[in-house]
């Protein structure tokens, strides 16, 4: 029979997860989808805060931030709306849509690689834009893994799920 070890219970109350992208790379519909809620389709306009939305996983209640356009990396640290929801952040969902002709994965280490997921966002899975493809390879977590891909709400909660601290692991042996 496996035995499970349990190191202390750490008290958790909230888990924030950043969203960040590129502009119109669906961050906000993602926040929505998430938690979801409906996003007007008629009349969007720009995000220009930095909000939280919160849901329950778990027990465990999670505070979403969806954040306005980075143009660049350095907006992260010259002033930039969710810089510290950022620097706060236990986890960072990092969107790609595929049909911008930027790399992702200059987002994903100014954020931190290991706690990132690439989220393909309006449909990046199926017309993905494989220009980025070369230095999503070279990018390695900690661990010697890839940063993780999602391209759909269960696989991108259970990847962001997956970076957050475990309470249990089994033994093996």
């Amino acid at each position: 029979m496996p035995t499970y070890v349990c190191p202390r219970p750490t008290y958790r109350y909230m888990v924030s997860v950043v969203v960040v992208g590129f502009p119109m790379s669906g961050k906000t519909t993602l926040v929505a989808e998430i938690v979801g809620i409906g996003v007007p389709r008629v009349g969007f306009q720009e995000t220009c805060s930095c909000n939280y939305v919160s849901i329950h996983i778990n027990g465990v209640e999670w505070h979403v931030w969806d954040t306005p356009r980075i143009t660049s990396v350095d907006d992260i640290t010259s002033g930039w709306v969710g810089e510290n929801a950022l620097e706060e952040a236990d986890a960072v969902v990092v969107c790609h849509d595929g049909s911008r002709d930027r790399c992702p994965m200059s987002l994903v280490r100014a954020c931190g690689v290991d706690r990132s997921v690439l989220a393909l966002t309006r449909g990046a899975a199926g017309r993905e834009d494989l220009s980025y493809a070369i230095e999503y390879l070279k990018v390695t977590r900690m661990d010697g893994t890839l940063v993780p891909r999602a391209d759909g709400i269960t696989s991108l909660l259970s990847a962001v799920s997956c970076l957050l601290p475990n309470a249990c692991t089994m033994a093996t042996g």
